[in-house]
Formats: structure tokens, C-alpha cells, sequence
């Protein structure tokens, strides 16, 4: 492991990271070259790999998601506080989407509260936060690595916390119909499968409290949430592996569904 982070090594680790996801392949772990829990060095690798792909794929920021805010998944993984990545609009799918297995090194499911702004929040407090939202409506986030394996917090950052897409449920409803922290999620196959469940309350306490999170570490950064914005809030349940060839349906009490296939021969 590196003591010192240069910026011919960032670039490099960027350079790496991009080519590995265009490419669909894995990388070995970058927290093998960067000091003990670097995140800025981390957040300075995933911002180059967005704006290579804003420049070069003509992509554009859309939203925001914040992993980690379950403590159950915390402890799955090893990583104890939130991180947040990136959304562009060639990310985003509607529900009802097949998604192509060969898009993705292992790809997982998992199924959270999506937040839409409609108004800028340039002061990180709950009442502000809530006065912005648009809606809120259920979300797969489609979460995949470049890494064989996850083992430190910068190592989710560089990779914009595993964030490879999102699929946005059916129903959008306005923010307070239903109390969120109590909201029960369940993700299972058509045939009835349960793949895994929680309540609204594992994400922070609340789900508005992961956004209010995102707006604190977005303003520290110098990029405020805007309006029109998309905001994951983090996994309800435990991440799992996606099961191939079968749809998935992920229900939130209140909300409504999403649903999403991943086809392995595509």
C-alpha cells in the first residue's frame, strides 16, 4: 500500500476504473495503492471516471444515491458509514426493464426509496429537504464492482459506490402519505420467491435522513442537490445476488412496486 497519492496515481487508478466498467471487467482493489481510508483521494477517482464519461459518452448528471445506510448491510460488508456515487441519464430504466447480464461483472439487487427534487437545497436541514422533494416513488439501484472483491470504504467511493443504474418503480407519491421509517419492503420473484425484506427504518432511522446526509456531504463538496434531481437512498434490505431469468418485484408499503429482469443470455 502507497503512502503518498499523487496525481499521476489518481489518474491512473481513474484511467483503470473507466476502462474496467466500459469494458466489463474487474480490477485488482485500488485501496492497495491509496493510504488508509483516503475518501477524498476516493470521491477525486469517482468524480474523473464521471466526467471522462460525461466527455466522452455525452452522458449527464441526473441524481445522486447513497449507499451504506443500512446497518445490516454495513456489517455484510465490512464498511461502517454511508459513501455516495453518481447517477447519469444513461443509467436510469423504467420499470419493467430487462437488463443484459452481459453489461455486468456479478451484478446485485437490492430496492430502497427514490426522492425527486423539485427545488434546489442549498441548506442541509430536514425542513428544507423536505419542502424540495417532488416525489417519491420504490427503485431498484442495479449495483455492480469493478473490484473481485469489496474490502475497504475507498474502495466502494472510487467505484461510485457500486452504483450501475437504477429502475424506478411505477407510482410516484408525494412525500409524508406514508411514514417511511415504518414502511415494509419486500423483493421477490414472480413465482413468489423471497429474496430478502426490511423496514424504512434500517435506512439511518428514515430514508429522509439519508438525503438529508447527501445534502450536508453535497453542499461540503462544493455540488448542492438541484431540482429535477433523482436521490437513491439506500438499501431497505440486504444486497443480494440478482437472480437471472425471472422478473424481480420489489413492493413498498405505500408506494407501490418496481420490477426488473436480468437476462443471463443477453
Amino acid at each position: 500500500m502507497t503512502s503518498e497519492v499523487t496525481e499521476a496515481l489518481i489518474a491512473d487508478i481513474a484511467d483503470e476504473l473507466y476502462r474496467a466498467r466500459q469494458g466489463v471487467f474487474t480490477i485488482p482493489e485500488v485501496s492497495e495503492r491509496l493510504p488508509d481510508r483516503d475518501l477524498d483521494a476516493a470521491y477525486t477517482i469517482s468524480e474523473m471516471v464521471a466526467r471522462r464519461r460525461e466527455k466522452e459518452l455525452g452522458v449527464t448528471r441526473v441524481g445522486r444515491k447513497v449507499g451504506l445506510t443500512n446497518a445490516l448491510v454495513q456489517q455484510r460488508v465490512g464498511v461502517f458509514e454511508p459513501d455516495y456515487g453518481i447517477i447519469h441519464d444513461d443509467m436510469v430504466h423504467r420499470s419493467g426493464v430487462v437488463l443484459r447480464g452481459s453489461d455486468f461483472n456479478f451484478l446485485r439487487i437490492e430496492a430502497e426509496v427514490a426522492f425527486a427534487l423539485k427545488k434546489d437545497v442549498r441548506e442541509a436541514n430536514l425542513e428544507v429537504v423536505k419542502d424540495a422533494i417532488d416525489y417519491v416513488t420504490p427503485a431498484f439501484e442495479i449495483v455492480d464492482f469493478r473490484f473481485p472483491t469489496i474490502p475497504s470504504i475507498v474502495d466502494t467511493i472510487a467505484d461510485n459506490a457500486g452504483c450501475s443504474g437504477l429502475v424506478l418503480g411505477e407510482e410516484q407519491h408525494e412525500y409524508g402519505e406514508t411514514d417511511l421509517a415504518d414502511a415494509e419492503l419486500v423483493i421477490t420473484t414472480v413465482d413468489g420467491i423471497e429474496i430478502t425484506r426490511g423496514t424504512g427504518s434500517n435506512v439511518l432511522g428514515d430514508p429522509i435522513n439519508a438525503v438529508v446526509w447527501l445534502a450536508e456531504t453535497a453542499i461540503r463538496v462544493g455540488r448542492p442537490l438541484l431540482a429535477g434531481e433523482i436521490l437513491l437512498s439506500g438499501s431497505i434490505g440486504y444486497i443480494e445476488p440478482w437472480p437471472p431469468d425471472v422478473e424481480c418485484v420489489a413492493t413498498i408499503t405505500g408506494l407501490g412496486r418496481v420490477t426488473a429482469t436480468l437476462d443471463s443470455k443477453a
